[in-house]
């Protein structure tokens, strides 16, 4: 396995090194980003106006896009330290078909997992079954189904992969391996999706630990983001089209 996709057993490093990748891992983890968006939002607009559920579609995918972008600024600013690149971190175009295909045909496992997760919920815990998505359900209009998509192809597919590619890479480099740093996010990804009921948390731990084990496994960061990107997009089409009216 090359450095870009990461080895799960890197040489140990001096505490000063261990304690920057923690902070930087802390600043890609979206706490300062949510912090900062969720602010800005509330001073315009009040501080009400993303409780959920009844927070307004505009205004909820006001807020995935300013965190994107607040997360892009710090990642760029972040790697410019360290005189990284995107390239480097395995967002390049060598191979890029098959990566696209590898990622569009590994849409399909992540809409199974989503069911058997639904059914062992529905089975042993029905009391955690999540009735509506609080985020889909936001969605009333074609105009808000736009916006959704293209904060889930964005805020999802884009940033929380480049995301996802960052903190794996500081774990591999300092932190205790690539391994540890996959099972670390993949956990805090799934806790990140709290608004969504444990059910959502479950499902969103395990596709986290999947989308950081094939950017492991390829070294590249097109097949992630292809099968986040078309599964979130996919998901709120299935939502708008098939279980809005249900």
């Amino acid at each position: 396995m090359n450095d870009n996709a990461a080895s799960f057993f890197p040489p140990s490093s001096p505490w000063p090194a261990r304690l920057r990748a923690v902070f930087e891992v802390l600043m890609m983890s979206g706490v300062v980003s949510n912090f900062l968006a969720s602010f800005a939002i509330a001073s315009i607009f009040g501080k009400d106006s993303l409780k959920l559920p009844g927070a307004g579609a505009p205004l909820l995918v006001s807020l995935l896009l300013l965190d994107a972008a607040i997360t892009f600024l710090i990642l760029w600013l972040l790697m410019s330290t360290h005189q990284e690149t995107l390239a480097g971190m395995g967002l390049r175009r060598s191979h890029w078909k098959t990566n696209v295909i590898l990622g569009l045909v590994t849409v399909p496992l992540f809409f199974i997992i989503g069911g058997v997760v639904t059914v062992v919920f529905q089975i042993f815990f029905p009391q955690y079954v999540l009735e509506k998505n609080p985020l889909t359900d936001a969605i009333r209009t074609p105009v808000h189904l736009a916006l959704f998509l293209i904060a889930a192809i964005i805020a999802g597919g884009v940033k929380e992969e480049l995301q996802r590619a960052f903190i794996l890479r500081r774990f591999h480099r300092r932190l205790g391996g690539s391994a540890v740093g996959l099972v670390v996010w993949s956990l805090a990804f799934g806790a990140g999706h709290y608004v969504q009921g444990v059910q959502g948390v479950v499902a969103a731990t395990i596709f986290g630990f999947v989308f950081g084990a094939l950017y492991l496994m390829r070294g590249n960061l097109v097949a992630p983001i292809t099968a986040h990107a078309v599964y979130d997009a996919a998901a709120v089409l299935l939502y708008w089209f098939v279980l809005k009216n249900d």
